[in-house]
């Protein structure tokens, strides 16, 4: 059933269906977040997060395309994340002035070859990339999801391409 048929007979009260709607883009909704925050447990929470809000508010749903909606819910929620995240760093460092470096570096030991090279690319780059190459998402989609225009979104992968391929050496 295409998403749009199923968007309908959703908001025409047939809940059920919003299992098919979660089976068919967690996987993808919860690898974006993965790479984005470098965090599983954490990605498994705000993918979690994106679902409650779209069935929240899947009768005022109006988009054309479902998946980049769900991208757009779950880039949301990583955005606070890290807001958090940052507030909490530094009021953390605040009380014992250590920060939360041990933390932090157990975490990116854990991390896997590629998610540690997509880390150390500028976060605008790396975005782009997981949503094109990740999320299998059209160039449109991921300039409406960012908030960038068509040729920076063209711009920030091919130079977060290039930038992966001189940091492994190919």
């Amino acid at each position: 059933m295409e998403d749009k048929e199923l968007i309908h007979k959703i908001q025409r009260g047939q809940k059920d269906l919003l299992n098919t709607v979660i089976e068919k883009y967690y996987p993808d909704i919860c690898r974006y977040c993965a790479c984005l925050t470098g965090n599983r447990e954490e990605a498994y929470d705000l993918t979690q997060d994106t679902f409650l809000k779209f069935i929240q508010n899947v009768d005022f749903y109006r988009y054309r395309n479902l998946k980049a909606y769900l991208f757009m819910i779950a880039r949301n929620n990583c955005m606070d994340y890290f807001r958090r995240q940052k507030r909490e760093c530094a009021a953390e460092f605040q009380e014992d002035g250590t920060g939360d470096d041990d933390r932090r570096l157990e975490q990116a030991e854990t991390q896997s070859w590629l998610s540690e090279e997509l880390r150390k690319l500028p976060s605008e780059q790396r975005e782009a990339l997981v949503l094109y190459y990740y999320g299998d998402m059209k160039l449109k989609d991921i300039a409406r999801i960012t908030g960038a225009n068509l040729s920076t979104v063209k711009s920030r992968i091919r130079q977060g391409t290039g930038r992966l391929k001189r940091q492994c050496g190919i």
